[in-house]
């Protein structure tokens, strides 16, 4: 990497990345969702089915993965790519955030717009966190550098999640709908401008990359696919240990706020700091992976330590419910961010590192829909198992969600076994970088 790219103005600028696409969720995610639900009335079904649908476009991610890395534009395989994403997913949110206040009917043009709207932030939101990540592995080197810069970066999203959260909710005091629309427009330019500001001249030149641009538009998207992935079983085992930590890890974001409430008899205000403090943890326990952890315990120590401190926490949130002490299920709850984060920080920079640099925008593709499919489908699945627990049990809500927490802790054993048998340095796409 060029002098120029290693300069800290540069490393700081690239920040603003993360905080743009972070923005822009809050905007397409939270205000989008209260609006609708709220303000305009609408079924929660009909805003959840709105909200999905940056998740159920994810796969076309592994494809415009594989653009980046086999057709540079204008000599450049990330940056036009990262501004495009931006610029379409800024323009997205502002199109479905406009539209929506007026609520129009279900089947009508401008439902559709809102419709086209999604599905525009949708795209560039996969284009530009996919690239992001593959620009990642083209600037840092393999190993310490790189997980370092992954964590970092991802704890600049999480401050700007909570940062941004707060400065929308005074910006939207007093609320009216012209306010809302005039701040998401604002907002949304900002991010837009942001992203291209931190995009431009961040794209390290080498011949090696040159040549790895070359070799990748040498083989066509599938067969690629075919080889790289589905015909190899450290791919396939690795796409197992995500999928199975996030069912594990990301279960309790439907079930924890819910259990307190019922069985603790905790009121919305204590179950609300229950985010606050599992957030906390995991925002700490990424920072510290990234400066300290990971050069100092490796990554593959540190996804065991992680894995191996949830399955007793689960145990003392439980334990707290028979117990009824609310004091012991924030700890509980804290160590679980803890323990969540020192495994996903160790998770992220192997995802980084299970690339080539002809493949890094594909192979980041498939990482990335696992991480996404992976999250939906633990949502999906802790609510139905506390509804299906609770016919069988008659209503107990203790033995309903103590259930959905064992099974949690089978998934982290699960991906815990997977992990063992993982050999990152067999895959194929590790063998031809």
């Amino acid at each position: 990497m060029s002098d120029a790219l290693n300069r800290p103005l540069a490393l700081i600028r690239l920040a603003g990345l993360p905080l743009s696409l972070t923005l822009l969720s809050i905007l397409a995610g939270s205000v989008i969702n209260r609006v609708m639900v709220v303000e305009l009335g609408l079924p929660v079904i009909l805003a959840g089915l709105f909200l999905a649908i940056p998740l159920l476009i994810s796969p076309v991610r592994i494809w415009l993965g594989h653009l980046s890395d086999a057709y540079p534009l204008w000599g450049r395989r990330r940056e036009p790519y990262l501004i495009v994403g931006a610029l379409l997913a800024g323009i997205g949110v502002a199109l479905s955030v406009a539209l929506v206040v007026h609520t129009p009917p279900l089947f009508s043009p401008t439902a559709a717009l809102i419709l086209f709207g999604l599905l525009l932030y949708g795209i560039g939101r996969n284009l530009t966190g996919n690239t992001f990540q593959a620009l990642l592995t083209d600037r840092f080197e393999a190993g310490v550098a790189r997980s370092r810069a992954v964590n970092l970066y991802e704890v600049v999203k999480l401050l700007g999640m909570v940062l941004g959260a707060g400065l929308l909710g005074l910006a939207l005091r007093p609320y009216s709908t012209e306010r809302l629309v005039l701040v998401v427009l604002v907002l949304s330019l900002l991010a837009m401008l942001l992203s291209v500001l931190a995009s431009i001249g961040q794209e390290p030149r080498s011949e090696r990359l040159r040549e790895a641009a070359e070799q990748a538009r040498a083989g066509a998207f599938w067969p690629r696919f075919r080889q790289l992935v589905w015909a190899d079983p450290q791919a396939r085992l690795f796409l197992a240990v995500i999928a199975l930590t996030l069912l594990g890890t990301q279960m309790q974001d439907v079930l924890m706020e819910p259990y307190a409430g019922l069985v603790l008899g905790m009121d919305v205000a204590a179950t609300t700091q229950l985010t606050m403090f599992w957030g906390i943890g995991a925002l700490a326990a990424i920072l510290v992976s990234g400066l300290v952890l990971i050069p100092w315990l490796g990554l593959a120590r540190l996804y065991r330590l992680g894995i191996g401190l949830l399955l007793p926490l689960f145990a003392g949130v439980v334990l707290a419910g028979v117990l009824q002490e609310p004091l012991l299920l924030q700890l509980c709850v804290l160590g679980l961010g803890l323990s969540t984060g020192l495994a996903a920080a160790s998770l992220l920079a192997q995802t980084v590192d299970f690339t080539s640099a002809q493949s890094a925008g594909l192979l980041l593709g498939v990482w990335g829909l696992g991480f996404q499919l992976g999250r939906a489908l633990a949502n999906l699945l802790g609510a139905g198992l506390v509804d299906g627990l609770n016919r069988v049990t008659g209503e107990a809500a203790l033995l309903a969600y103590g259930g959905a927490f064992a099974v949690e802790c089978g998934f982290l054993i699960g991906a815990l076994l997977s992990f063992e048998r993982l050999r990152i340095g067999a895959a194929r796409v590790v063998k031809e970088a």
